[in-house]
């Protein structure tokens, strides 16, 4: 039995090269040790950036039983040398520097300042409830899941407010996307080009957008490829094809 963790774009382009090759699986949003009634024979982890410090208890318990963890880490973005960008390591650090960034401009413009979200709901409470909040507005982009937007609304955020859509998105959309919601300031996520920071970072220079990049964790994350391809090699060369 193989777990795959995620709900990202590769997480299903994985899954559907799982069934082709014939090869028992299950997919997981969370995980406790109660999950795994049946010990797996492998995890595979194309889970988002957000969730490496959310599944770390997951890759100690395979560590201690020998079961082989392979994580889909995506490359770093190449940054663009911008004094529109700051790049910060920790979430934490994000919540800092937004807090500066919004009392900058709220003070400068004298108006509730536009933050369009692209970090998911997960840890978005923090910024709800952040001194900052109270001065700006939060646009969030997540997943089109009745739980992901019910989570948003629980919070608080308008169902105007609430972009659910699934990438990946081209520059043109961010920019589009931008333009529409009057957006001040990006936050985000290095998850590579292939979870699209690339053509968000260009759309908001082009527009003259800040942008508060979280940049990628520097994480023991065990075995690691870079994109899907490397993946399922590994997984045609360890586990076999049950056609």
């Amino acid at each position: 039995m193989i777990m795959l963790l995620g709900e990202t774009a590769a997480a299903r382009e994985i899954s559907k090269c799982l069934d082709i090759r014939g090869l028992e699986f299950m997919r997981l949003q969370t995980w406790t040790e109660k999950t795994c009634l049946k010990t797996p024979s492998l995890i595979l982890d194309a889970s988002p950036p957000s969730s490496i410090v959310k599944f770390a208890p997951l890759r100690q318990w395979c560590e201690q039983r020998c079961i082989p963890y392979l994580r889909l880490e995506r490359p770093e973005t190449v940054i663009p040398d911008s004094l529109l960008i700051y790049p910060v390591g920790t979430w934490e650090e994000a919540l800092l520097q937004l807090g500066q960034r919004v009392g900058a401009m709220h003070q400068a413009k004298r108006r509730v300042i536009t933050i369009f979200v692209t970090t998911g709901s997960h840890q978005m409470e923090s910024i709800v409830q952040a001194a900052f909040a109270r001065y700006a507005r939060l646009v969030v982009r997540v997943l089109p899941e009745g739980r992901l937007v019910q989570k948003c609304q629980d919070m608080g955020i308008s169902p105007r407010d609430i972009v659910a859509m699934q990438g990946q998105f081209s520059k043109e959309i961010n920019n589009a996307l931008f333009k529409f919601y009057g957006v001040d300031i990006l936050l985000t996520r290095d998850s590579g080009s292939a979870g699209g920071t690339d053509t968000k970072i260009s759309a908001a220079l082009e527009l003259g957008i800040e942008t508060v990049l979280v940049k990628k964790a520097k994480t023991n994350a065990g075995l690691t490829v870079n994109n899907v391809k490397e993946l399922l090699d590994w997984v045609d060369d360890n586990i076999p094809d049950k056609r």
